[in-house]
């Protein structure tokens, strides 16, 4: 028999998910015990002046900052419009806006 279902093949279904999940249970009590000791440790290095410590603190107590997305207007010149659903006035408009900007 060749391709297809095959009874009992393969990998064992969530079996490795498993073992992840008790890993981070594990890890997840253990740090929970010992956050007094760790975050010192990471305060002294953010006073040191360790870049990844100062921002991994500032991001755990504020959040990270949002990013602001610059778009330039040369970047959409060459962008295609996709008219869905609009009425033969309203294409009529869009279309004349768009000839106006091209030029």
């Amino acid at each position: 028999m060749r391709g297809g279902f095959r009874q009992n093949a393969g990998r064992r279904q969530g079996f490795s998910a498993k073992n992840a999940e008790e890993a981070r249970r594990l890890l997840s009590e253990r740090v929970a015990q010992e956050i007094g000791p760790i975050s010192n440790v990471l305060i002294l290095q953010a006073k040191k002046g360790n870049i990844h410590a100062i921002k991994e603190l500032f991001d755990r107590a504020w959040g990270r900052t949002p990013q602001a997305i610059q778009v330039d207007s040369n970047e959409i010149s060459g962008c295609v419009i996709n008219i869905v659903k609009w009425s033969e006035e309203e294409k009529a408009l869009a279309d004349k806006a768009i000839d106006e900007l091209v030029g």
